[in-house]
């Protein structure tokens, strides 16, 4: 359900499956010229920011499918410059921190005041800067994604990715070391279902183990796990200065031993 009015500069995003809240936040909203969409989860996320502008978006924790905080972090990957304010009954202080420290801008504990809310967004609002690279940078052992460029950087050489290819990668790293099915890709990337007999997945996945891997054929970060789909497996990798203090720690403990 959208809700536009003719004075609205800015356009609101609440992703809750309370129907009583989401009539209170239309008429609420609506009042203070905000256009507002509204969602009882997240599935439909993708397609949605992929055609739309969405300048601030109210996530509740608890939703019917993959939590807020799931979504919380993809949105962080993939629509950094969204600021996201946390709706929630769990009132837990770790849970209020997770969620802050996940990258929402703001956590609100339910029940709350309408003008609460829109106290917060607009403050939000008003600070807010496009210009926040802090998920800029993501590191995978010795790889470093630049998301904003779509270039790996291994070492002295630099790959340069398609966006699919950026955004395979992305979505891998926020699940890493979790299976991500080709359903999954399908959905968060492209906002469609994915047609089993479709093995366009399989072709980039394979392009991107050719640019980042050194074997690809046995594939070091990106593994297949058979009839489920593909996990992201960061392996354990030291700098320099790092290998020098392990080589000198292990020495002196040979020592010490002999």
């Amino acid at each position: 359900m959208a809700i536009v009015h003719k004075n609205t500069t800015k356009t609101l995003l609440v992703v809750d499956n309370d129907e009583i809240l989401q009539c209170l936040l239309y008429k609420y909203l609506t009042l203070h010229q905000f256009s507002t969409r509204f969602m009882s989860n997240g599935s439909g996320l993708p397609l949605l920011l992929a055609k739309n502008r969405i300048d601030l978006i109210v996530m509740d924790v608890l939703l019917p499918d993959k939590s807020g905080l799931y979504w919380l972090k993809w949105l962080r990957q993939y629509h950094v410059h969204i600021p996201v304010i946390i709706a929630s009954v769990k009132a837990n202080e770790d849970d209020r921190l997770l969620g802050l420290e996940n990258g929402a801008k703001d956590y609100l504990m339910k029940p709350f005041q309408c003008k609460e809310l829109l106290i917060r967004i607009e403050n939000i609002l008003t600070a807010h800067s496009y210009a926040d690279n802090d998920n800029r940078y993501l590191h995978m052992g010795e790889l470093t994604l630049d998301t904003e460029t779509g270039t790996v950087t291994k070492g002295d050489d630099h790959v340069k990715l398609t966006q699919l290819e950026t955004d395979i990668l992305k979505l891998l790293y926020i699940n890493t070391g979790s299976i991500i099915s080709r359903d999954d890709i399908m959905g968060q990337i492209r906002g469609t279902i994915h047609n089993p007999l479709d093995r366009s997945i399989d072709i980039h996945i394979n392009k991107l183990r050719n640019k980042i891997e050194d074997n690809p054929a046995e594939p070091t970060y990106i593994r297949t796990v058979r009839g489920k789909g593909y996990r992201l497996h960061i392996p354990e990798w030291l700098s320099t200065d790092d290998a020098i203090k392990r080589d000198n720690l292990q020495y002196a403990v040979s020592v010490l031993v002999n």
